[in-house]
């Protein structure tokens, strides 16, 4: 097997064995937390078109980073977040 990155934004793992079409590499990692993303986000899919849309979705967002996740951020953050 040969050394296959995971196409996750901000993953840096290597030797990934699953592949799915149109979407990349991606490590047991990554696959986990999708599991979890799915469950707290109360997303159903039953399709494999539903799961490769929602799949598409979350291999953008930068790994660690989902919407569920808890943040602390300062006054000076929030509002360049706002400003751009």
């Amino acid at each position: 097997m040969g050394v296959k990155g995971c196409f996750r934004t901000g993953c840096d793992n290597i030797m990934c064995d699953v592949y799915i079409s149109d979407i990349g590499y991606i490590c047991w990692e990554c696959e986990r937390e999708f599991k979890n993303y799915l469950e707290e986000k109360n997303i159903e899919v039953t399709t494999e078109y539903e799961i490769k849309r929602e799949l598409k979705k979350f291999m953008d967002i930068r790994k660690g980073e989902h919407d569920t996740e808890k943040k602390t951020m300062s006054v000076e953050e929030f509002f360049d977040k706002e400003r751009s």
